[in-house]
């Protein structure tokens, strides 16, 4: 029994493999049955990752025991090596399963027969041997050894990668990705199994990389490090970085002292073109260098090269355009303000243009009508956008297919069909909800784009970023190289939405003050569409210090202890407890210690710490913020709104008991438990269970899902462990194999950068303090206006004043904006 590193205990199972029960050729996944050697006459079944497995073969694994719901005790393993077959029995099976080609049962058992103990020796080196048993002739002799050598290079490899840490599921993709070329390729460059396959990230290749013996300042290991720092990067949203940003998180990553040596190593990485270098003005400052991974520097050449390249006016009569508005209007009994009919007879007159603005404002009246004018004029027209659920919103309200820019492209082993040599077929490309487009994303779509082809990007700069690298629409936007409309007027109907005007208030700094539904309990009933629940959550600074006082209780002695090891500072002695002082935090100098001691539940607890409790806090009523979210889910509104309604929770942050994972863990548990007959599948911590509502966390090009895309789980397949999602807004059913099933979450509770693009019936936004590293005024707004009929805050208003009042500061590092402001030079 071993602990592993991930803080599993791991136990070992050595024994024979009587039957090969079930073996996906795909990805390795077995079940077999195995004789342990220690219950000769007892079986157990093996669930493991291997490249081909055979009755017969004695095996050690090692892995942990579960109990499977309907098909009970397994052992999952993590690792499966090969020994030399244990009996003779054995040796004939293993030999006779199929194992090598051209020996059957029969001629297994003449061959053990012949050679007895000797028999694999003579395989491994001797097999010419073999003509000495009766029925080998030299033509059988050549198939055999040929299968034999097939299967000694595939056990070798698999017993190299799992002796370096790799997993069975990992080894047997490598293998099927490499061949018998992977020890060497794995020797070569262990880091390349970052790149190659989702799931190894850095850390593991690196692990791989020291268990061969590469030495820690190896400059393989070190510009491994550099590109791995870079391509983090991008989880920020950034392009480049600097050398002192280089300099810093790769020292602090691989623990090593770059200073001397950084400098040379770069500039051979520069000279190899692993990375590329632009010199760029930050701050103000004198050009310095920036760096980039090849595929993001590329990318964002490409983008301003191609924007600079549209900048021009296109031939139109204006006058006609304008008359052709009018009549428009008068036929359809709609009225345009002046800032949408300018824009409409702008955009047809540019080659590259951005339509901007608020929520409320008309940007899509505003594109409805460009769409008919363009038509008008007798010229095609492709709509477009980043999400599956932004296309269908902008289909619905346009009257036109609209496609994900993904499938507008269309992805085809491992590249985009529409590109330069291959562009779409249209006059006019229409692209909503830009905000979202990152940089790489961007120059897909562009290199699509016929050169006589108009673009206009629609979008509210003043929403979150993209997920990925680059900061397109806002770069575009402040560059003042393109023309640019903007829509500020709020319509009438819009004004009447609180969401749309607390939306509009938040972006300009005003802190809303918005109405409780304790407060005015009809609220609900008048559908009032934007409504804030006060509510509150322990803390963990809180839960320490009841804790603490708590203990001091029970035992008077922990007295002594605390005085020498006390967490809090700057505090009073206090009388105390059955005459025991106690030091006290200045936070805590007004919490009446003998109301903590006599708390009996988490709500008295909390209510005995806090300086006040809000009036229409939830406390009052027995529920602390995390309740509440899980009562607005299941019951409240479902009440008033109806249970077939879509109900998303949007948070901040993926830990804390308001998180992500938390919150998903809470809900999945009040409205989609596990009864007897559920099929579900366990994938390390996360649960899945039919019915469940789930999110795709990364783009997957060959089942066609992407980053953020949501559905539901129709079926599960406990035997094959895959399962259906359906998902949202068009019912489209996608099967996931094993492996794939990792790409998904659970997704009652997303983050609201996740959210990105996408519109939901009903909202709940948890904002508590906890959550104070992420609290930023843009990320309010986004949540906010992700809600198309109603949109519930809860936490505490302090919190929502510290985001309004927040104001992002954190610069993404792109060049788009420079490049597109100057002559393009590198």
């Amino acid at each position: 029994m071993q602990l592993s590193h991930t803080g599993v205990i791991e136990e070992s199972l050595q024994g024979i493999v009587e039957r090969v029960t079930f073996h996906n050729a795909d990805n390795g996944w077995s079940i077999l049955r195995v004789t342990p050697f220690g219950n000769p006459q007892g079986h157990e079944t093996v669930i493991v990752h291997q490249t081909k497995v055979f009755a017969g073969a004695t095996m050690a694994f090692t892995g942990t025991w579960t109990v499977h719901p309907k098909f009970g005790r397994q052992f999952q393993a993590t690792t499966a090596q090969e020994k030399k077959p244990a009996t003779t029995a054995a040796l004939e099976k293993y030999i006779g399963s199929g194992l090598i080609k051209g020996v059957g049962p029969k001629t297994a058992k003449k061959i053990v027969r012949h050679f007895n103990d000797q028999t694999l020796d003579v395989f491994e080196q001797s097999i010419e041997r073999l003509t000495e048993v009766p029925g080998i002739a030299r033509k059988r002799l050549k198939t055999i050894e040929k299968a034999w050598i097939e299967h000694r290079a595939i056990r070798n490899v698999m017993m190299f990668l799992q002796s370096h840490g790799i997993s069975t599921l990992f080894a047997v993709k490598i293998y099927k990705l490499y061949g018998d070329s992977a020890i060497d390729t794995v020797s070569r460059d262990p880091y390349q199994l970052a790149n190659d396959f989702y799931g190894i990230g850095f850390f593991s290749a690196d692990k791989v990389a020291l268990s061969i013996g590469l030495s820690l300042d190896s400059p393989q290991r070190i510009m491994a490090g550099i590109e791995h720092v870079l391509a983090a990067g991008r989880n920020f949203g950034h392009c480049f970085l600097t050398f002192s940003q280089i300099n810093q998180q790769a020292s602090e990553l691989l623990q090593l002292d770059l200073t001397h040596g950084l400098t040379r190593l770069l500039d051979q990485m520069e000279q190899d073109r692993l990375v590329m270098v632009r010199h760029l003005v930050i701050d103000n400052k004198v050009a310095e260098p920036c760096y980039y991974s090849r595929s993001l520097y590329f990318d964002e050449r490409y983008v301003a090269k191609r924007v600079k390249a549209s900048i021009g006016p296109c031939p139109v009569d204006r006058q006609r355009v304008t008359a052709w508005i009018h009549r428009y209007c008068r036929v359809n009994a709609m009225e345009l303000s002046l800032e949408q009919a300018a824009s409409v007879e702008g955009i047809v007159g540019e080659p590259f243009s951005v339509l901007t603005g608020g929520p409320g404002c008309g940007k899509t009246t505003t594109t409805r009508v460009l769409v008919e004018l363009i038509r008008a004029m007798g010229r095609s027209v492709l709509l477009a956008a980043p999400t599956g659920r932004a296309a269908q919103r902008m289909e619905e309200l346009i009257g036109q297919e609209a496609k994900t820019i993904h499938r507008l492209l269309g992805w085809q082993n491992g590249s985009f069909r529409k590109n330069e040599k291959s562009p779409l077929d249209c006059d006019f490309l229409i692209v909503d909800e830009c905000s979202m487009l990152d940089i790489t994303l961007t120059a897909s779509l562009l290199k699509a784009v016929p050169a006589a082809c108009q673009v206009v990007f629609i979008g509210d700069s003043d929403q979150l970023p993209s997920v990925g690298a680059g900061n397109v629409l806002k770069d575009i936007i402040a560059s003042n190289s393109v023309a640019c409309f903007r829509l500020t007027e709020i319509f009438r109907q819009a004004r009447e939405s609180l969401i749309i005007k607390y939306a509009h208030k938040i972006n300009q700094g005003e802190i809303p003050w918005i109405e409780s539904p304790f407060k005015r309990p009809d609220a609900w009933q008048q559908r009032v569409d934007c409504l804030f629940v006060d509510a509150d959550e322990a803390t963990r600074e809180q839960l320490t210090f009841i804790n603490r006082v708590k203990r001091l209780v029970d035992d008077p002695r922990e007295n002594q202890t605390s005085r020498v090891s006390n967490p809090f500072e700057f505090g009073v002695n206090d009388p105390g407890l059955h005459g025991n002082p106690i030091t006290i935090p200045k936070k805590f100098q007004h919490v009446d210690l003998q109301q903590v001691c006599g708390a009996k539940t988490e709500i008295e607890e909390l209510k005995a710490v806090l300086k006040k409790v809000h009036p229409w806090s939830s406390l009052r009523y027995g529920y602390t913020a995390l309740d509440t979210v899980k009562m607005l889910f299941q019951h409240w509104i479902p009440k008033y709104y109806g249970s077939s309604s879509e109900i998303q929770i949007l948070t901040p942050m993926t830990r804390g008991t308001l998180g992500t994972i938390n919150l998903n863990r809470v809900i999945q548990a009040a409205v989609n438990p596990l009864t007897h007959g559920t099929a579900q599948l366990k994938v390390g911590e996360r649960i899945f269970r039919v019915g469940d509502r789930v999110i795709h966390r990364k783009n997957n090009y060959d089942l066609g899902v992407f980053n953020g895309d949501i559905g539901r789980i129709v079926s599960i397949d406990n035997v094959e462990l895959t399962c259906v999602v359906s998902f949202f807004p068009d019912g489209r059913e996608v099967i996931y194999q094993k492996e794939e099933v990792i790409e998904l979450d659970l997704a009652y509770a997303v983050t609201i950068h996740k959210s990105q693009g996408s519109e939901f019936e009903i909202v709940i936004i948890p904002v508590m303090t906890q959550h104070y590293k992420m609290l930023f005024r843009n990320l309010i707004y986004t949540g906010l206006t992700r809600a198309r009929t109603l949109a519930l805050f809860v936490g505490t208003r302090k919190a929502l004043a510290m985001a309004v009042m927040n104001q992002d500061t954190g610069q993404r590092q792109t060049a788009l904006e420079q490049l597109l402001a100057q002559p393009l030079l590198n």
